[in-house]
């Protein structure tokens, strides 16, 4: 693709506060942003693009000090946040002003809404709605060079320049379909859930938690707590603390010596001789923990009979689904169903538009389930 479109370079307070201005009686505003995340647990932003208004601008937040006129357009309600799959961009956003954008609408969710397909990338998402085929060669660039090359400023770029295009379209689609408070219902979601999870809860994490005994869970959560705190003072990848399966292996062992300690696999000397003592007392102080204080912290895997119920339930859902012309996964998620067959109800993040379209499902569940 050889496209040239018009935009402008922000680098300056000034600048930056001149723009917000005109920005600020904007209907919405697209986003987006390039960062670096190799070596570090927080990313560092290299660029966040802005399209409003018919304008591309780049904002260089390596120049900018004062981010106030910024701050107010994220939090303006009157100006809805346009991103395509959003996750990331939250964590950029969090980490430079501590809080999201909002209200936010995300097209890769709109585009499911509209019938398009689950998942779809920036780069498919504008080829299905424009016929433009994008280039992704600088997906992986150091964006905290500077200078950034002419490659760099148009690929970053056209990640907004074509969501102001595709956002009207989308919101005509799905205005058309009597969706578009699904999809604002879905955005609100995403920026409620958008906060860190507390170290406290990253045990979850690890994946077979369940295998362990409580008194074992426990010492895995003190362990992932604790490496979890480590990272983010060090702003480190967590694995560079401990790793997940180390983590849970530790756990499993409950080594109470350094040599018992240092034979757990793939635990490196390093780590051994840095933090060995810390993790000892860990374990330690899980041993100490009366029997009746012990938490469960994990559920074991659904039963036999369980996992079939959610086929069921499932297949209920897929029929709602097709009469929306909508994929299933857009409809519910597995942890939802799974809830629905241990708890008997959805949980309590479930937006409105789909709890009201999955209570029958979970009434026939309820019912299935009754009749076991």
């Amino acid at each position: 693709m050889d496209e040239q479109i018009d935009f402008h370079y922000i680098d300056s307070d000034q600048a930056l506060s001149a723009s917000c201005q005109r920005w600020q009686s904007a209907d919405f505003i697209a986003l987006d942003t390039e960062f670096i995340r190799t070596d570090t647990f927080y990313p560092i932003a290299g660029l966040l693009q802005v399209g409003c208004l018919g304008e591309t601008a780049l904002i260089d937040p390596l120049e900018i000090a004062d981010w106030s006129p910024f701050l107010d357009l994220l939090r303006a309600p009157s100006i809805t946040k346009v991103l395509h799959s959003c996750s990331e961009d939250f964590e950029v956003f969090l980490r430079l002003f501590d809080c999201v954008p909002t209200p936010v609408l995300d097209t890769q969710i709109g585009a499911a809404l509209a019938g398009m397909g689950v998942g779809l990338s920036y780069q498919k998402l504008v080829l299905a709605v424009l016929d433009i085929h994008l280039e992704k060669g600088e997906t992986r660039s150091d964006w905290l060079q500077r200078p950034l090359t002419d490659n760099q400023q148009l690929y970053a770029a056209l990640d907004v320049f074509y969501l102001q295009q595709i956002y009207p379209m989308l919101v005509a689609r799905l205005e058309e379909l009597g969706r578009t408070d699904w999809w604002q219902q879905e955005g609100d979601l995403q920026v409620a859930s958008s906060s860190p999870t507390p170290p406290e809860l990253s045990y979850q994490r690890l994946k077979s938690l369940w295998k362990l005994t409580p008194r074992q869970q426990l010492a895995a959560r003190m362990l992932c707590e604790w490496r979890e705190t480590e990272a983010r003072r060090k702003d480190v990848p967590r694995g560079r603390i401990l790793k997940d399966p180390i983590c849970q292996e530790v756990a499993r062992r409950m080594p109470d010596t350094t040599g018992a300690l240092a034979s757990v696999k793939d635990l490196s000397p390093g780590v051994v001789r840095r933090n060995g003592d810390t993790i000892l007392s860990l374990i330690a102080a899980a041993k100490d923990v009366p029997e009746d204080e012990l938490p469960v912290l994990a559920e074991r895997p659904l039963s036999r009979e369980q996992s079939q119920l959610v086929k069921s339930l499932r297949r209920c859902c897929e029929e709602v689904a097709n009469e929306l012309a909508l994929p299933v996964e857009v409809l519910t998620r597995k942890r939802e169903l799974e809830a629905v067959i241990r708890d008997g109800e959805l949980p309590a993040d479930v937006p409105l538009w789909r709890r009201q379209l999955l209570t029958p499902c979970l009434e026939s569940a309820n019912s299935s389930a009754g009749g076991e």
